[in-house]
Formats: C-alpha cells, sequence, structure tokens
C-alpha cells in the first residue's frame, strides 16, 4: 500500500511538472503569434474568436475521450459562469494592460506574478506559502529584472507608467482565483479536460459582451471578415495550442502540484517565448535576455526540487 502511494506521488510530480512545462512553452508561442494576430484583429475581437475555436476543439476531445454526458456541467451553472467570467477577465485586461503601458514596464509588472498569484492564494484560501517558495520567486525576479535591464538599455525605453500596469496584475489575479476555484468547485474525479471545456465555453458570452460594449463606445471597429491566410493559420493555432491545450495542461499542473509552482512556471512564458523567436521567426535575443533567462529557470528549478523532496518524503519514512 505505502509503494502505491509513493508511485502515485512521484508520478503526480513528474506529470504536473511536464504539464506546466507544456503550458509556459505553448504560451510563450503565443506571445509572437499574438503580436502578428493583433495586424488583422483588435483585442477585443480576438480573444472571443480564439475562445470559440478551442471551446470546438475541447468538445470533440470530451466527446471523444469521455463521452457526451460530460459536455454537461456537473455543478451549478452559476459557478461555472463565475469561474468563467474569471477566464474573460484575464484575456480582457491582460490585453487593455499591453495596450496601455510600454513594453519594459509591462515586462517589469509580469515578473511579480509569482508575488500577485501568492497574495490571491492568500486571500482565497487562507494556507501558507509551500517551503521554498520566496526564494525561488527572488530568483525569478531578478532574473526577469536582468533581461527588462538590457532591453530598457538597448532600446533607450525606460520604465514609466503609464495607467494599464494594475490591469495587469488584476489579470494575473483572475486567473490564479480561475485556477484555484476550478480545483475547488469540482468533485475530484471530474477530468481536468472537462474542467477547461465547460469553462472555456462559458467565457465566451462574457467577451462578446466586452466586445459590444467596446464597438458600441467607438473603441474598436468593424470586425475583419476576411483576414489573410497566414493571420488565419495564427488564430488556430494559437487556438489549439495556447488557448485549449495550455490551459488543459496548466489545470493538470495545478491538481498535481499545486497554484504555487504554477506561477513560477508563469516566468518561464517570456523565456519560450525569446527561444522560440529566435528559431522560428530569427529573431537574435540579447546576452542579457539569456542570463536572465537562466536565472529565471533556476528558480523555476529550485522550486521544483523542494517539491520532488516533499513528493519522496513517505519513502524515507
Amino acid at each position: 500500500m505505502q509503494t502505491s502511494v509513493i508511485t502515485s506521488g512521484s508520478q503526480g510530480f513528474w506529470l504536473g511538472t511536464l504539464c506546466y512545462v507544456n503550458s509556459a512553452f505553448v504560451w510563450g508561442l503565443n506571445i509572437p503569434l499574438t503580436a502578428a494576430l493583433f495586424a488583422s484583429f483588435d483585442p477585443f475581437w480576438l480573444a472571443p474568436l480564439r475562445l470559440s475555436i478551442a471551446s470546438c476543439l475541447l468538445a470533440f476531445a470530451v466527446l471523444i475521450s469521455l463521452g457526451r454526458s460530460s459536455l454537461k456541467a456537473p455543478i451549478p451553472v452559476a459557478r461555472i459562469l463565475l469561474m468563467s467570467l474569471c477566464v474573460s477577465c484575464f484575456f480582457t485586461l491582460y490585453n487593455l494592460g499591453l495596450l496601455h503601458s510600454n513594453t519594459i514596464t509591462a515586462a517589469a509588472i509580469m515578473a511579480g506574478s509569482p508575488v500577485y498569484g501568492a497574495v490571491t492564494t492568500r486571500l482565497m484560501t487562507g494556507a501558507k506559502l509551500e517551503k521554498g517558495f520566496w526564494g525561488a520567486a527572488l530568483l525569478t525576479i531578478i532574473g526577469a529584472a536582468i533581461a527588462i535591464y538590457g532591453r530598457s538599455e538597448r532600446h533607450t525605453q525606460g520604465i514609466a507608467l503609464q495607467g494599464g500596469e494594475i490591469l495587469i496584475v488584476l489579470s494575473i489575479a483572475a486567473w490564479t482565483a480561475y485556477s484555484i476555484l476550478s480545483q475547488r468547485w469540482f468533485p475530484q474525479g471530474v477530468p481536468q479536460l472537462q474542467r477547461t471545456f465547460l469553462t472555456t465555453v462559458g467565457s465566451i458570452p462574457c467577451l462578446l459582451v466586452l466586445w459590444l460594449i467596446a464597438f458600441a463606445s467607438g473603441v474598436v471597429g468593424t470586425p475583419n471578415f476576411h483576414p489573410s491566410t497566414e493571420a488565419v493559420r495564427n488564430l488556430f493555432i494559437t487556438a489549439a495550442f495556447s488557448t485549449a491545450l495550455g490551459a488543459v495542461t496548466w489545470n493538470i499542473g495545478v491538481a498535481k502540484l499545486g497554484i504555487n509552482a504554477g506561477v513560477m512556471w508563469q516566468n518561464m512564458v517570456p523565456v519560450f517565448a525569446v527561444l522560440i523567436s529566435l528559431v522560428v521567426f530569427e529573431v537574435q535575443p540579447m546576452p542579457e535576455q539569456m542570463l536572465g533567462g537562466c536565472v529565471v529557470l533556476s528558480g523555476v528549478l529550485y522550486m521544483q526540487w523542494q517539491k520532488f523532496r516533499v513528493s519522496r518524503a513517505p519513502s524515507q519514512a
């Protein structure tokens, strides 16, 4: 009996780690592709488009792997809608934050995601932070600061507040809240794929309402119904991998390793974005970005090492 528990714990650790790596990678892929998509779609219209495609793909996956009955919500619809509202707030606040802050400031604000996630988790659950969290958070923030400093020196663009910074912080808090609620409110036996599908579908009406408000107030114009072939391709890639697959593996990671480890992996997203831009888009990274990325990775690995020690503790008992 003890052996099975140890095996399950070790398997859960490695599965959760692999899922977090995948989420960080596909979300890193999302950054250069989204930058290209903004040339064809406004941020308010892009979000419901992306989530609509992702919902169709997730529905197909649920039908094939879980059956038609899993398309129905096993919990009250009000809870599904509240979690979906958190997802919608993340997409909307994040895009608006990027639009109303300069690049260097946005990067600096996002580097503090472990802290924002920790505060949100503390407020929602009252749970103490895991051992090694602050050491890992400090390393990831230092690494991000190195990369940001080098970038600002090269582009002579300093840190200056423009009003969108608080929106980025709130978007990270909204995503953390969704991650916690998706594990708290669904019964333990509900697959993460089903949870992701239900909350993704529920976010579409919220995003459409936000787009209608933006359109009616003149913030955005008429949507582009005739995008280029390249834009359509990029849209499907981001919807399938970043929105659908990334969210599923993220939720699995949260279930296996907890949200604190997840917010550490979020700081690997820009690192993967740089590497993908280098390989796919032939964008040459700066030495400071590479050094900063290595420091961020060391913080993530330190947190994972602490969790690995905990997962193996029963075998030493």
